[in-house]
């Protein structure tokens, strides 16, 4: 389990490589504007640092559709400790969950 995303391009913001990535996974058009910045990760793995952005939007249009194999589920966030996730994305269950 993982927050979709991906690489920012060159000369891409994070907002517009979200709204990309998540019609690229998971079949959805989010307009940029409705994205919300709530936090971020920063974290250090073996061969790379990843500093990733958290956003919110309640709107997209399509139907959810996962495109490369990925399982999809609508979690409470005070459940998101319940799933194996990356070590980038544990910090954030907290800031989703309120604590």
């Amino acid at each position: 389990w993982e927050f979709p995303g991906g690489k920012v391009e060159t000369g891409e913001t994070p907002e517009r490589a979200l709204v990309r990535e998540l019609q690229e996974e998971l079949s959805i058009m989010v307009d940029e504007t409705s994205l919300k910045p709530i936090t971020f990760a920063s974290h250090a793995y073996p061969d790379f640092h990843l500093l990733m952005p958290l956003f919110s939007t309640e709107s997209w249009e399509g139907e959810l559709s996962p495109r490369e194999g990925q399982a999809l589920a609508w979690v409470r966030s005070s459940d998101l400790h319940l799933y194996p996730a990356p070590a980038a994305d544990i910090p954030l269950f907290d800031v989703l969950s309120g604590n």
